[in-house]
């Protein structure tokens, strides 16, 4: 008998607050067959299937049953789209609803919040979750939620942006905070490089979840699974930190754990891994390791930063594999969706001068440096190329191009210590010392008055200088420098050694007052008699030869090569002297097989001993007598040569073998 509607509903009620979504299901459909249009029934339905994870059979649901209807489950949709990554058609409806009301409820604002972070919109999602901050409670059980995925969208924005992100304010996470902060934490500690800091919240993310999981009894695969998370940013932590042996085995445990199911974790694994090796010998082991990063199912979990150096990697991958036609297909493909990494352009240049096209590579990097004018990276790439194609002139036309466009207005930019030192170098390298000193002087008087500059960079600096002008010959500018430096630190001996030198050129007197303040060189270590012996420039004979040290030279003895002997070489027994005779020419032979009596015939006419046509020497037509000679005969040979085969080797010899089939010896 079937039960009453109050009886079902009761029983969905229950069901609802005791979490069990498969009862609700079925309680659901049943309600439905009695009342099929009850709007009641049909929304618990359709919360059920979205907690079963059906969010396809949610959204037929909600288009069959509840269109033209006043129930707005415009949040539940919203959802779906989210869920199946539908997020086009999620913003859409969420700003539609955004349109209609001029306020909107914390759900919504945290369902547009985890829709604009899946779309890398990582700062339109701080906002948002900035402001559900402050609408929340801080005893609400959602404010930690809250505050994992600000975390997570600061951490997005760090590594996609390094220059656009925010330092926001630290977050203090205990051992008995949820582990999602901690984690998240120490992934924003990553991206700014505070490598300690992050390893610290890892080892804490990695206790708790432990602790917690176990104690709420959830499997161990799903254990072993959030902890493969941590335990692979807590490796690359390893990685960046010169660990590499530490992080390849953590890395190396995530591929072989048959636990872990995530791809996005195997893909960052993979990744790393190749990123560790960097050799061309395991070229054909990074190609699998990247072609499982590069899946399907690990690209749709992937975040867009993530995507981007992964097909990187790929790309370089392919330059080392000397693979240049892909590489450059893929590195054009990446610029096409990421056009402001300068990389890209790297990877370009660097794949048409690895095919020895060395100008070809400039006029490429001209080209992009034109499209990218303020891009360091691509003018200091050019005049690398151009420096290993020997052209020091064109480089420093190049520089020289450069600062045109940065402007000397921008001095931060114009007067960069490693823009300086790099054109001083190459107005040496072209004979322009004059110009190098006036621009050593201009960027010693921006340094000196520039706040951002530390104490010590100015003082490295002015040495470099005053060494610079000692060379080239201006010594009293050379005093100038050295006299402040040593005002400045009375101990520096480097600035003290040099001011002697410039003063030896200008005032020898003052070089010997500064020279008495030079510490004294420790003598009490050296034997001056064997230091005597070897003072470049003493001749010969000066030096008095002790009788005991006089030594004759043995003359040189060529070392005798061994003789390559055979394995089988016996030293007892004398080698056969016909060793280098072919076999069928030699004393020994014997014909094997049915060719035996052939041995004894001849081409006819042939004179035969002993006159016999048979082989006993019957039928002695010649009349001699069986195995006699003339006297007149040249002198007998000797009839039975030695044979360096035994006995018993003959008799095999002599045995019929049978034959193989038709195999051929080489």
């Amino acid at each position: 008998m079937a039960s009453s509607l109050p009886a079902l509903f009761t029983d969905l009620q229950r069901a609802t607050i005791e979490g069990n979504d498969d009862r609700s299901l079925e309680l659901c459909n049943d309600i439905l067959k009695q009342s099929p249009n009850d709007q009641t029934a049909l929304h618990c339905k359709v919360v059920t299937l979205i907690r079963l994870g059906q969010y396809d059979d949610a959204l037929s649901l909600i288009a069959r049953k509840f269109k033209g209807t006043d129930v707005d489950l415009s949040f539940e949709r919203i959802y779906c789209y989210y869920r199946t990554n539908q997020l086009k058609q999620a913003l859409e409806l969420l700003n539609d609803i955004k349109a209609a009301s001029d306020t909107t409820s914390p759900g919504l604002l945290y369902l547009e919040a985890q829709l604009l972070y899946s779309q890398d919109k990582y700062s339109e999602c701080i906002a948002v979750y900035g402001s559900l901050l402050e609408q929340t409670n801080k005893n609400d059980p959602i404010y930690e939620e809250i505050q994992v995925n600000l975390l997570a969208a600061q951490t997005g924005l760090a590594f996609s942006a390094p220059s656009s992100s925010s330092k926001p304010e630290p977050i203090a996470v205990s051992n008995e905070s949820q582990y999602e902060v901690a984690y998240n934490a120490a992934s924003l500690h990553l991206a700014r490089l505070e490598l300690d800091d992050a390893r610290k919240q890892l080892e804490v993310a990695r206790k708790t979840c432990n602790a917690r999981l176990t104690e709420a009894d959830v499997p161990q695969e799903e254990i072993d699974e959030e902890l493969a998370v941590i335990a692979t940013q807590l490796a690359y932590t390893y990685q960046i930190q010169g660990r590499v042996e530490e992080a390849m085995e953590i890395y190396q445990s995530v591929l072989g754990s048959s636990t872990v199911k995530d791809m996005s974790i195997k893909a960052v694994a993979s990744n790393n891994i190749v990123a560790v090796r960097q050799k061309k010998k395991n070229l054909s082991d990074a190609a699998q390791k990247l072609k499982m990063a590069t899946s399907k199912e690990a690209d749709s979990r992937l975040k867009r930063y993530q995507k981007r150096v992964i097909a990187m990697n790929d790309s370089l991958l392919q330059l080392y594999m000397s693979k240049f036609e892909a590489c450059r297909d893929s590195a054009r493909k990446l610029i096409a969706t990421y056009p402001e990494n300068e990389t890209l352009y790297l990877v370009l240049a660097a794949a048409t001068y690895q095919q020895h096209k060395g100008q070809a590579a400039v006029e490429e990097l001209k080209k992009y440096a034109e499209e990218h004018p303020s891009s360091l990276a691509i003018w200091f790439a050019t005049i690398q190329v151009e420096l290993l194609q020997s052209q020091p002139a064109a480089a420093l036309s190049t520089l020289e191009q450069y600062l045109s466009r940065v402007g000397e207005k921008n001095k931060k930019e114009y007067y960069r210590p490693a823009v300086v030192a790099l054109l001083v170098w190459l107005y040496e390298q072209t004979g322009q010392s004059d110009k190098a000193m006036e621009l050593l002087d201009k960027a010693s008087q921006f340094w000196k008055t520039d706040a951002d500059f530390s104490s010590e960079a100015p003082t490295s600096i002015m040495k470099q200088t005053a060494a610079f002008k000692l060379k080239t010959g201006r010594y009293q500018d050379a005093v100038t420098d050295y006299e402040q430096l040593v005002r400045a630190d009375p101990t520096d001996a480097q600035a003290l050694a040099g001011l002697i030198a410039a003063y030896v050129e200008v005032d020898p007197a003052k070089a010997e007052q500064y020279g008495n303040s030079l510490p004294a060189v420790a003598l009490d270590h050296l034997d001056m008699s064997a230091l005597e012996t070897v003072v470049p420039g003493v001749k010969r004979g000066y030096v008095r030869k002790q009788a005991s040290s006089t030594r004759t030279r043995k003359p040189k003895t060529k070392k005798k090569r061994k003789p390559l002997l055979p394995k089988d070489y016996d030293p007892e027994k004398t080698p056969d002297p016909e060793r280098w005779i072919p076999k069928r020419e030699r004393s020994t032979y014997r014909v094997k097989g049915k060719n035996k009596k052939a041995a004894s015939k001849g081409p006819q006419g042939t004179f035969v001993a002993g006159g016999g046509i048979g082989g006993t020497g019957s039928a002695n037509i010649g009349g001699g007598s069986r195995g006699t000679e003339s006297s007149s005969s040249s002198p007998k040979a000797e009839t039975k040569p030695s044979k360096p085969a035994s006995a018993s080797s003959n008799k095999n010899a002599n045995k019929k073998k049978k034959k193989k089939g038709g195999k051929t010896k080489w």
